[in-house]
């Protein structure tokens, strides 16, 4: 059934009229057509053509015109909007849904849904002591409440206590699902959306499992910091003791799908659906790396001094300190801050102390500055110090709530509030939202420069410059004065590992909520089968249009060996740090590279007056 339309555009991130929260797949739509109508787009021009979208929402210049219906799509930015404008089409009503006129819209949860429950209430907290919404809707106001808000949603999702529990006790709601014969023990199992995870080796808590992916398991749990938050935990978690699995009426039954094909609604892919996989795809294989070396590439014509220099400030007091040949700096690209490591003869004169400032100065040139933060001493009086740049800062937690940011925008926030010295902070352009809780800044920063890397394919290096935190596109990373070859490294070695990271089959889990049953798509790797053994990739998706593509996207991203080359005595470039993308040249007896790489770790080395280099490259075929 096809509907003349006019579309619009407009973000909001509160509750849609049907108690739901918008997304890139909703939509507010004229009374006229119910909630849950799913209309498909097109005649637009933009790439919006071809998704799907489904009406949640209302609004007052959401209406019917003559004979055509106007449509007010989500977007993620306001930015988005005003780009899209208000535009012509048409809107196809999907299968399975059709407009009826004077039809009142219905709020009707669906049953078995205890995970969107569970997702709408994350950022909520008690106020006082354990006083929660939870509690006074249980009748223990005050107590721990973290199986009280399990039940809680379960009660809001339509779920009856004969298939959830309704207590507050974590033992007695480990010990329902005991008596029933439907308690599965860690190592045994493999948790599904909506199962309970307990926790009661070591501790006493309970959680909703959200998804699996790989070997980490995702949940949505209350009473976690005095609040409602997302969890993730290897699934091997000491503290976990098993999961609650209950009997969702129908929801357990699955269809499933063998080799590359699958089942789902039959929805076209929509257009940034599949740019995401591209791009997931182009940053797995290090596209953007592993190019020719061209022209611009430069033998090294002189060799560097070496002359590495150690200044002390320690309060008012500064001065030189003679340090003893083996000075190391170490960087690496991902959650790590900069190390440098030397040792020196103990001297009253020359007292450094937790907190002292350092900078190494290379042939006169600042190389690196940092804090100190151990110090040990040897039985011959030989101190050996350890020093962090700023970025070991990072590694404090924090909760960052944040609307419409840039990455950029999100480290500057970072820096401001744990007082770093900021450098030059590359325009990530593209800005997102999220909610971060009891989280690293490392990952805070992280995962808005991975949401970045998805959507604009753009790999971006955060590090420390001589005391100023900076952020790069890898693009402008290239070091083309070293080049690594059999000449300029003493040693290389590579290996190859199926240990970790290595899939032969995924599986893709679909909750069909039209059907009450899972849609499983599952792609494999028969002959890898018969070589490894079964290496199985297992995920929850949200739309069913992407199960067919990504299983075997993914297939190709991990069916595959790892492999990892180093490089050692390379000669020293000041230039060089993680990140960067330096001309590999090397002939490893059973193959040959001739092409940039990504410089994941490098240790410098400063000795006999001597600076060498210790690479680990990826790109190129090679992985970290």
């Amino acid at each position: 059934m096809a509907l003349k339309a006019q579309y619009t555009a407009y973000h909001d991130t509160v509750k849609s009229a049907d108690g739901s929260y918008p997304n890139e797949n909703t939509c507010a739509a004229p009374p006229e057509i119910p909630f849950g109508t799913k209309i498909k787009v097109s005649g637009t021009g933009t790439y919006v053509d071809g998704r799907v979208y489904t009406v949640t929402d209302r609004g007052s210049a959401v209406q019917k015109t003559g004979d055509r219906y106007i449509f007010d799509l989500w977007m993620p930015s306001e930015r988005e909007c005003r780009k899209f404008g208000r535009r012509n089409g048409k809107a196809a009503v999907v299968k399975g849904s059709s407009p009826v006129k004077g039809t009142k819209s219905s709020q009707k949860a669906s049953v078995c849904d205890i995970v969107s429950v569970a997702a709408k209430e994350i950022g909520y907290r008690e106020t006082g002591n354990n006083m929660t919404k939870y509690g006074a809707w249980y009748g223990t106001n005050g107590a721990a409440w973290c199986h009280m808000f399990v039940s809680w949603c379960a009660a809001k999702a339509g779920i009856p206590s004969s298939v959830v529990p309704k207590t507050a006790s974590t033992s007695e709601g480990m010990a329902w699902f005991k008596s029933r014969g439907i308690f599965k023990y860690k190592g045994k199992y493999t948790p599904k959306r909506g199962d309970l995870v307990y926790f009661k080796t070591g501790r006493s808590h309970v959680g909703i499992v959200e998804k699996v992916t790989g070997s980490t398991l995702h949940t949505i749990e209350g009473n976690t910091s005095d609040r409602v938050a997302r969890r993730t935990y290897p699934l091997s978690e000491k503290t976990i003791t098993g999961y609650g699995v209950p009997k969702y009426t129908g929801i357990n039954a699955c269809s499933s799908s063998t080799g590359t094909s699958g089942t789902g609604s039959g929805n076209q892919d929509t257009e940034s659906e599949l740019k995401y996989l591209k791009k997931v795809l182009k940053r797995h294989y290090n596209g953007n790396i592993s190019k020719t070396i061209d022209t611009e590439v430069k033998e090294t014509t002189k060799l560097p001094e070496g002359k590495a220099v150690v200044k002390i400030s320690n309060g008012n007091i500064k001065f030189t300190l003679p340090v003893l040949d083996g000075m190391k700096v170490t960087w690496e690209r991902n959650g790590t801050p900069g190390k440098l490591v030397f040792e020196a003869p103990y001297e009253k004169k020359f007292k450094v102390v937790e907190g002292n400032t350092v900078i190494l100065k290379v042939d006169g040139v600042n190389f690196f500055k940092g804090y100190v933060f151990s110090r040990e001493m040897s039985k011959n009086g030989i101190m050996s110090y350890t020093v962090y740049d700023q970025l070991r800062y990072l590694k404090n937690k924090d909760t960052l709530v944040y609307k419409e940011k840039t990455a950029t925008e999100v480290i500057e926030i970072i820096a401001k509030r744990f007082k770093l010295e900021c450098g030059i902070i590359a325009d990530t352009g593209y800005r997102t939202s999220a909610i971060e809780d009891n989280t690293t800044l490392f990952d805070i920063i992280q995962n808005a420069l991975s949401n970045t890397l998805i959507m604009t394919g753009k790999v971006y290096v955060l590090y420390d410059n001589s005391g100023k935190l900076c952020l790069s596109d890898i693009a402008g990373m290239k070091v083309n004065s070293c080049v690594v070859d059999m000449e300029t490294g003493e040693n290389f070695k590579y290996g190859t590992s199926i240990d970790d990271g290595v899939y032969n089959k995924v599986k893709l889990i679909y909750e069909n909520k039209e059907t009450g049953r899972y849609d499983m798509y599952v792609t494999e790797n028969t002959i890898n089968i018969d070589m490894w053994g079964v290496l199985q990739y297992v995920e929850n998706i949200d739309t069913p249009d992407l199960g067919k593509l990504k299983s075997k996207a993914l297939l190709l991203l991990y069916n595959k060996k790892q492999k990892n080359l180093s490089v050692s005595g390379v000669v020293g470039n000041c230039k060089v740090r993680a990140g960067s993308l330096v001309p590999v040249i090397l002939n490893l007896k059973d193959m040959k590279i001739s092409n940039y790489m990504m410089v994941e770790r490098v240790t410098h080395i400063f000795k006999n007056r001597q600076h060498s280099m210790n690479l680990v490259l990826s790109g190129g075929g090679f992985d970290a």
